[in-house]
């Protein structure tokens, strides 16, 4: 059975395929950018895929877009994933299950692929979110302002104020702790409230829970916070893919 997996995000989609029960993490597009290379990135690259599954917090043309080329190549119709209230293991902490994000339920399962113990996982998207899980329950979580949404709030109808390209962010040694310019200020504030509000959540959660929670860490962010983080954690770029291949793998195995 050969399935390809999709996680549309905000602002980039990701993507993996199992091929015969092997999963492979193809990875990560700008949202437009996989759109305008759809055919090179998936559809002339399989020539027999059985199965499309896609979990999605992006905008419905974005969707529509993506399910229209994979309708048209394969004659598929992709299949959603979404939260449940309860399922594979995992119940959900929201009291309205529905609410939950379909990436942060999906980041869930994947966590629980790998471990039984109790984690968190940190979502360093568009938002910043982070979820907790205990004994396969959802204890629940919380979201702020992800680094780039903080710095575009900043800058938005700011006269000569500009921040770095995204691809001047990632290493977050370049980021100087105290800034000489505006717009080095806002990246270095930004980094380190986030990094900041990470590290003092999971202390907090470790004492009112009584655990030492396992920490997953995924999102394009991730790895400008990764050197500022004081715990350890286990950086997993496709954990909501992951999530997603648990699921329908429980489903098809029953």
């Amino acid at each position: 059975m050969n399935r390809i997996f999709i996680d549309i995000g905000n602002s980039r989609i990701k993507f993996a395929v199992s091929e015969n029960g092997r999963y492979e993490y193809l990875g990560a597009e700008l949202n437009a950018d996989f759109l305008s290379k759809i055919d090179e990135l998936l559809l002339s690259r399989f020539d027999h895929i059985e199965e499309v599954y896609y979990s999605s917090v992006a905008s419905l043309d974005v969707v529509e877009e993506l399910k229209g080329s994979i309708q048209d190549a394969w004659q598929l119709i992709p299949i959603e994933l979404s939260a449940q209230k309860r399922f594979c293991g995992l119940e959900s902490g929201y009291t309205q299950f529905y609410q939950l994000g379909s990436d942060r339920w999906m980041a869930m399962q994947g966590g629980l692929s790998m471990t039984q113990a109790p984690f968190i996982v940190i979502d360093a998207g568009t938002a910043l979110t982070v979820d907790a899980v205990v004994d396969g329950v959802h204890k629940g979580g919380f979201i702020v302002p992800g680094l780039q949404m903080m710095r575009q709030s900043l800058v938005k109808d700011t006269a000569k104020l500009f921040c770095a390209p995204q691809e001047e962010l990632i290493d977050s040694d370049a980021v100087n702790l105290l800034a000489k310019e505006t717009s080095g200020a806002i990246l270095a504030g930004t980094l380190y409230m986030s990094a900041a509000f990470i590290n003092h959540l999971i202390s907090d959660l470790n004492h009112q829970i009584g655990t030492e929670f396992k920490v997953f860490l995924t999102g394009g962010d991730s790895v400008q916070l990764a050197s500022l983080l004081d715990y350890q954690f286990a950086y997993v770029p496709d954990l909501v893919l992951l999530g997603m291949q648990r699921i329908v793998e429980s489903v098809k195995n029953r």
